[in-house]
């Protein structure tokens, strides 16, 4: 509300049915607000474990079956120990047997085959971790599909 009040913001869409009140003024409440200058914004995704599962849909991309965060790992697609580096370009998300399996070894040399070459998200996953499906429709235009 700060943001609107002082100008820096305005409404895209708001509720029907819900006020915010002050002693002299009532306001809808909105439901989107776009910003008008961009704050403190990254250019580019930020390589951590939580986007690295996100860009991949939490999907080991070599068996590709769908895991739970707490049952995925990395994997470096080129092994560190082969001059493989830790970067967008170079890690997967893994499930534990799959990881197990291929170990320190190439693609090549596991016989594992990639489901995505990996690559840098050209979105913020983690803008999208908020919303749930009981959420305003509108929130959803906003995310990658």
């Amino acid at each position: 509300m700060i943001l609107l009040l002082t100008g820096r913001a305005e409404v895209v869409t708001e509720y029907d049915d819900k006020l915010i009140r002050s002693t002299t003024q009532s306001f809808s409440l909105p439901k989107i607000l776009r910003l008008f200058n961009r704050h403190n914004t990254q250019r580019h995704v930020k390589f951590t474990r939580l986007n690295v599962y996100l860009r991949d849909n939490y999907t080991c991309q070599y068996c590709t079956k769908p895991f739970a965060f707490k049952e995925l790992t990395f994997d470096h697609v080129i092994p560190i120990s082969k001059g493989g580096k830790t970067n967008w370009k170079n890690i997967v998300t893994c499930c534990k047997k799959c990881n197990t399996k291929k170990a320190a070894q190439t693609l090549k040399e596991s016989g594992l085959k990639l489901m995505n070459k990996p690559k840098r998200p050209s979105w913020s996953a983690t803008m999208c971790l908020k919303i749930k499906e009981n959420d305003p429709s509108e929130w959803f235009q906003w995310c990658p599909g």
